[in-house]
């Protein structure tokens, strides 16, 4: 049996069992071996858009003799798929403004599977935005804690999601509703993040920066409000 990281394993929990998935961006292939071994899919397909990953996944596939049940792809996104191939949708490592380009790339694709489990290393506010003007709902969060990196899952599917507050697109809907116990790590960082740049826009005497200026310190405003909640 394969060994996967705890960050995987976490991804691996948000695929329905019996849904047949893409691992965009695979990597070595490791969670799309795992969920196969695991009994979660049937069928997987695992893409990358260089040769070199490509070639590794195809290593462990064959090593782990899953070879018949995952369908290697080299391609750009999600372009490697026909609209209603897959279930379930797995794109993980990368940043927000990317998994954002590489759904609104291929909305047929994107829009025809039940389930997005998105994992981004940037820009979640981002990525959050585009989901919720696009028709998708957050149906759930989670995160973890692994070599002092904190990594945030946005699980997706299609519906209306209402956005009350925007400080929720950076701390995460269903993060705040089920008071995530990394909540207060992830408030710090952002903390701590927005106040360098206020330290950086102090040194300009631009308009611009005065503006951008006050809109993050409502933002740390809102943060330490959500953080007395918790």
């Amino acid at each position: 049996m394969i060994k996967i990281s705890d960050r995987l394993k976490l991804l691996a929990g948000y695929v329905p069992p019996g849904s047949i998935m893409a691992d965009i961006g695979t990597d070595h292939g490791y969670l799309p071996v795992y969920l196969i071994q695991q009994g979660i899919c049937p069928r997987a397909v695992a893409a990358d858009i260089n040769q070199g990953p490509l070639q590794a996944a195809r290593a462990n596939v064959t090593q782990h003799g899953v070879a018949d049940l995952i369908d290697l792809r080299l391609g750009n996104g999600l372009q490697v798929l026909n609209p209603g191939e897959v279930d379930t949708i797995v794109i993980a490592g990368m940043g927000g403004g990317t998994i954002r380009d590489i759904l609104s790339d291929a909305p047929a694709v994107a829009t025809a599977a039940r389930r997005l489990i998105l994992q981004p290393m940037a820009d979640e506010a981002e990525l959050r935005q585009y989901l919720v003007q696009n028709g998708w709902t957050i149906v759930d969060e989670d995160m973890l804690l692994e070599d002092g990196r904190l990594y945030i899952i946005v699980v997706a599917e299609r519906g209306a999601e209402r956005m009350p507050d925007p400080i929720l697109l950076e701390l995460g809907p269903r993060l705040v509703e089920k008071k995530h116990p990394l909540l207060p790590e992830l408030i710090n960082r952002l903390t701590a993040k927005y106040e360098k740049v206020l330290t950086g826009l102090a040194k300009s005497s631009q308009p611009e920066a005065k503006e951008k200026a006050d809109r993050i310190r409502e933002k740390l405003v809102h943060l330490k409000e959500v953080g007395t909640c918790l």
